[in-house]
């Protein structure tokens, strides 16, 4: 009797959890949209214009230095839209001024090729994500 019990035992615990480990899982949580990353930009930041309810503004940054993504842009000029949602860190001033040394955030597509990047850049106005003057 104490076999056929045992035996009994084993067998009941052992449904339940092939029960549930023969469950496919259905759900995955990866998008299928290309990813993006922020290009983080540093230099001398000129021709400033602020953006106002009616028109966009722009701004304009010698690049010398970036994250490891806008690596490309070193030593070039990059102009940037501006507009009502971009983050703007004055640091007590009340605009910018030509000559400042400041950050350039902005979102693109992740690993992207140098002449990809700059073609990006040159054909379209992108929008800055944050602006900070220092």
């Amino acid at each position: 009797m104490g076999r056929k019990t045992l035996a009994l035992l084993i067998l009941a615990l052992a449904i339940p959890g092939a029960a549930l480990a023969a469950k496919p899982s259905t759900h995955t949580s990866r998008s299928k949209a290309a990813p993006t990353v922020m290009y983080v930009l540093k230099g001398t930041l000129w021709n400033y214009t602020a953006a106002s309810s009616t028109a966009a503004g722009s701004i304009t940054i010698h690049v010398t230095h970036s994250n490891y993504h806008g690596r490309a842009l070193r030593n070039t000029d990059v102009t940037f839209g501006v507009s009502a949602d971009t983050a703007t860190t004055l640091n007590g001033a009340t605009t910018i001024s030509n000559g400042a040394r400041g950050i350039v955030k902005f979102r693109a597509l992740k690993n992207m090729t140098s002449s990809g990047l700059l073609t990006a850049l040159s054909t379209t106005n992108m929008t800055a994500f944050q602006v900070i003057a220092r």
